[in-house]
């Protein structure tokens, strides 16, 4: 398949709306400022960087090439001009994450490599590349030490400063399960295949390996649609709220909704055919 290579793409094109709200409500919570001079502070991010790059294996053009070849592509497809290095850590769930604001590292679990088609590899790739050029890193590494920040600086402020971390905590974690819908359009824009993207998530949403070839993407469509008619009674709405408000990840469903319906609304092909 020849895939558009879109250089000169902005991440702007394709932000999600939820994404953009949360992030005004996110930057508007009292105590945001002081949390990101402690994470600066307590060199964080050096840290994370550190135990990613101590720990895991990296992936280059001479020990594992045909992984390698398919970070590059999803560079190229939708414009990451630095490439972030590439990193495997033992894990078999379908996973990956970024670390690094200055010097981004993707960091894959094993397991998404041994399940995955090249393509959806590359739209995986392609979801961490999304975070990259949006500058999600910095606010979602905040959201995974947060916690412990938050009891600490707490233990200096009779709770007060604890109380407030938990407030920045709701809004970062909320912030953080918009910011995957982005992210999940960078990965079809790297990977070009709505097809691709579906089958991805049925296997992330948990389907035994043994019926891999047996992916029945129309009934999911079903299911992801059925999931949409919820949005319109409050109840529901509370109901998904409560159940996700400390996940860092939408449920699997939800994500496939939000990707058909920006596919259906013609603005996917809009952005491919400008280039």
């Amino acid at each position: 398949m020849n895939r558009k290579k879109m250089y000169l793409l902005s991440a702007k094109e394709y932000e999600h709306d939820f994404d953009k709200k949360a992030l005004k409500t996110l930057n508007g919570t009292i105590g945001l400022e002081t949390l990101i001079k402690k994470f600066n502070e307590y060199g964080i991010e050096r840290i994370l960087r550190i135990q990613y790059t101590g720990s895991n294996l990296k992936i280059t053009k001479n020990n594992y090439p045909k992984i390698y070849n398919i970070l590059l592509e999803a560079c190229e497809n939708i414009g990451l001009n630095e490439k972030p290095d590439l990193y495997v850590e033992w894990g078999y769930s379908i996973n990956g994450f970024t670390a690094g604001v200055e010097k981004p590292i993707i960091v894959l679990n094993s397991g998404a490599i041994d399940l995955l088609t090249p393509s959806e590899l590359l739209c995986v790739i392609g979801h961490e590349i999304g975070h990259i050029k949006s500058k999600h890193v910095v606010y979602h590494q905040m959201a995974s030490v947060l916690p412990s920040i938050g009891e600490f600086v707490g233990s200096f402020t009779l709770g007060i400063g604890e109380m407030v971390s938990k407030t920045i905590e709701i809004a970062l974690l909320n912030w953080q399960r918009m910011s995957e819908f982005t992210a999940d359009r960078a990965g079809l824009l790297a990977c070009q295949d709505i097809n691709v993207v579906l089958k991805l998530m049925v296997k992330m949403s948990g389907i035994p390996q043994r019926f891999f070839d047996k992916i029945n993407t129309d009934e999911f469509i079903t299911q992801a649609r059925e999931f949409e008619s919820y949005d319109y009674n409050t109840l529901d709405k509370l109901t998904k709220v409560m159940s996700i408000m400390w996940q860092s990840h939408p449920w699997t469903v939800m994500r496939a909704s939000e990707i058909l319906k920006w596919n259906d609304s013609g603005a996917y092909d809009e952005i491919l055919n400008k280039f």
